[in-house]
Parts: C-alpha cells; sequence; structure tokens
C-alpha cells in the first residue's frame, strides 16, 4: 500500500493540535538527541498544540524527565509526560496495596517499585503479582524457568514495558514485553500497561480534555511514533490518526524489505511516514 511521505509535522498541527508523541527512537536515540525532533514538537506548541509524550520506559514520570533533561530536551518541547512505569505504579497502588510482588527486571529499575505499600517475595509463586520491568541477561529460557510457577498457580503479571526491543544506540536489547510474551504462552495473565494497550491512551485522552474543557476526540489527535507493534498499533486501536518515524527501531528492516512488508507484518499501517520528525522538510 501506498503511506504518503509526509513533509513535515507543521502540515498536520492545525488540525490535530493534541499530540502524543514516542520519546526513543523519535527525540533520541539513547545516545543523543534529534534537535530538528525536539524543535518541531516546541513550533507545534508554539503554534497552539498540546504535546504528551508517551513511553513504554519501565520508570517513574520524574525519572524519564531527567533523562530528557540531560539529554538537553526540556518542558519547552511538552506538556505532559507518562511512562509504563508510572502507570505501573498507580495500578499498583491501586489494586495490590499491601500485597506481595515479584520483580523481574534489574536493579536500576528498582525505583519503579519505590515507596509503594508492598512486600517482596522471594519466589515468583510466592506473590500475588508478578512486576516486569525487564530482564536480569538475555537469556529468555532462564526467565522462563523463574516464572513458570507462578503461570502454573495463576499469578498476575503487570508488564511495565510492553516492547520486545529497543535500539540502544547501534545495539538492540529485549526488553520486557518479550518476557511477557513467554508468561502468557504458559497461560499466564498479563495486564499491558502500555503502547500499544488502551491505559497510556487513556491517560493522555485525560491530559487533554482537561486543558480543553471538554472531551477531546480522536480527530483531533496526532500520534507520532517509531515502533508498528506499539506505536501504530495503538494508534489503529484507538481511531487516532498516526505518523511513523522510519530512522527509529524498524530502520534496517525498512532498508532490506520495505514498508509494505513490515506493514503486512505487523498488521499495522500508518497513515503518514517520515524518516525522521521534523517541523518542516529539510530538502
Amino acid at each position: 500500500m501506498s503511506v504518503p511521505v509526509l513533509p513535515g509535522l507543521s502540515a498536520l498541527v492545525a488540525d490535530h493540535p493534541y499530540i502524543i508523541c514516542d520519546i526513543w527512537g523519535v527525540l533520541h536515540d539513547g545516545e543523543v538527541a534529534f534537535p530538528l525532533a525536539v524543535d518541531a514538537l516546541c513550533r507545534a506548541r508554539a503554534a497552539g498544540a498540546m504535546v504528551v509524550l508517551v513511553t513504554n520506559s519501565p520508570r517513574p514520570a520524574q525519572r524519564v524527565a531527567a533523562q530528557l533533561s540531560a539529554f538537553g530536551i526540556d518542558q519547552t518541547a511538552y506538556d505532559g509526560l507518562i511512562t509504563s512505569g508510572e502507570l505501573t505504579r498507580h495500578h499498583l497502588q491501586a489494586h495490590f496495596t499491601g500485597q506481595r510482588f515479584f520483580h523481574i527486571g534489574p536493579d536500576e529499575d528498582r525505583d519503579t517499585l519505590a515507596g509503594l505499600d508492598l512486600v517482596e517475595g522471594a519466589d515468583s509463586d510466592d506473590a500475588d503479582v508478578l512486576v516486569a520491568t525487564g530482564l536480569f541477561g538475555p537469556d529468555l529460557d532462564a526467565h522462563a524457568a523463574l516464572i513458570a510457577p507462578a503461570a502454573r498457580k495463576g499469578v498476575p503479571m503487570l508488564c511495565a514495558n510492553p516492547d520486545r526491543v529497543v535500539r540502544d544506540g547501534g545495539k538492540i536489547f529485549i526488553c520486557a514485553g518479550a518476557v511477557a510474551d513467554v508468561y502468557e504462552d504458559m497461560g499466564g495473565a498479563v495486564r499491558w500497561l502500555g503502547k500499544p494497550a488502551p491505559p497510556p491512551y487513556e491517560a493522555c485522552h485525560k491530559i487533554f480534555s482537561a486543558k480543553a474543557g471538554q472531551s477531546v476526540t480522536p480527530d483531533q489527535q496526532l500520534i507520532i511514533g517509531d515502533g508498528l507493534a506499539t506505536d501504530i498499533t495503538g494508534a489503529l486501536g484507538q481511531s487516532i490518526k498516526a505518523i511513523l518515524i522510519e530512522s527509529g527501531i524498524h530502520h534496517d528492516d525498512l532498508r532490506a524489505h520495505g514498508l509494505d512488508h513490515l506493514i503486512g507484518q505487523h498488521r499495522a499501517a500508518p497513515d503518514y511516514r517520515m524518516h525522521s520528525l521534523a517541523w518542516q522538510d529539510q530538502g
């Protein structure tokens, strides 16, 4: 199918003044920020748009905001920030206060659980809930053995990062979404707290509607992201127009196979595409 190339974000802001923008792969690559992308969001806001950044980071929003600041991306570029880690914290507070959890992920993600009224279990089947923020190491089989007893017992899992992989600089790393897939294959129940599931879009809708003073409709919104399985699939689920950024996670596959192949593989097609986010075509 033919997906039109968008010359710049400026072409859509008037009709879609409520923008949901991905971070990793769109605004930075884990090593450096993309100045033209940040400039595009700043110009969109100057033109009257509202921008909420949405990321499948398993970390609290405050920590991600600090990371953005370190990249030189401050709040002149966005109005709000939603992380799947923050949504996971809210879900734990609402549904598992005082109960036992088992954490799956590196120690650096533990601030997602810090300060919550929870008790850490020693084993996966000794918990009321599993919280997957990432991997201990690259071996998925080792993780499968760890979580299998919980699946047999019927312990639910919260996935604080539905991404399967992420590009960090020039490298690809496996994320918590891959562990959650394994858990579902075992018959375990998974609650997905990030894109493409509804929770982040519901949170955005609340922020947008509060500013507008009335309910914001899908046709007023726009999603920008580099992931067909997350950003574009999420946009389709919410009936929101979407721009695929081709320089992100799919960059190598797009060069090797083309967009039509990937659309067929993921069963998700964007409304527009751009090599990288910019306010206007750079020629």
